[in-house]
């Protein structure tokens, strides 16, 4: 596989986002890096496995740490597309990252995914969601308003022609 053709197939696995902070590329304004999970310098290979698609700011706070000893214990990084981050990660409602694990603990502070930008990013997304879901749900309002509108609309027409064809003599 071509470098060019490696580089679209990490892209497209991650939805063009981030895959540690979850940043698109429309709101970093430019497509994004690919990083080796397990760094080159420490063994790492340029397996589609390996690679993981991320924003400048993740793929340098990341740079090249493999834990040294132990690469499954706690002080480690998930791995995106391998660890159930559901187990150890959880988003508050005000966009802040709660770690359910001390390897969760460890993937928030090494990346700093609190920063403030990612807080607002989170806090933004949460709002446009809601924003969707209101305006979804006003728009299946006015569809069974405009239903209900129409049926009135027939009731009127039948109650006008009985009235009309009472005064007719």
């Amino acid at each position: 596989m071509t470098e060019q053709g490696r580089r679209a197939e990490v892209r497209q696995r991650y939805g063009e986002r981030c895959g540690y902070c979850t940043v698109h590329e429309t709101e970093a304004g430019s497509e994004l890096e690919i990083d080796h999970f397990q760094p080159t310098s420490a063994g790492g290979s340029d397996d589609l496995d390996n690679l993981v698609y991320c924003c400048p700011a993740c793929n340098r706070l990341k740079g090249d740490f493999w834990p040294v000893a132990n690469p499954h214990t706690a002080l480690r990084l998930l791995h995106p597309g391998r660890d159930d981050l559901s187990e150890h990660l959880h988003e508050e409602v005000d966009g802040l990252l709660e770690a359910l694990t001390e390897t969760g603990t460890f993937h928030i502070r090494r990346l700093r995914l609190n920063r403030p930008p990612l807080l607002a990013l989170r806090q933004a997304r949460r709002k446009v969601a809601l924003l969707r879901e209101s305006l979804f749900a006003a728009q299946e309002e006015q569809a069974r308003l405009r239903e209900r509108l129409a049926t009135l609309e027939q009731n009127l027409q039948a109650i006008l022609a009985q009235i009309a064809s009472l005064l007719d003599p």
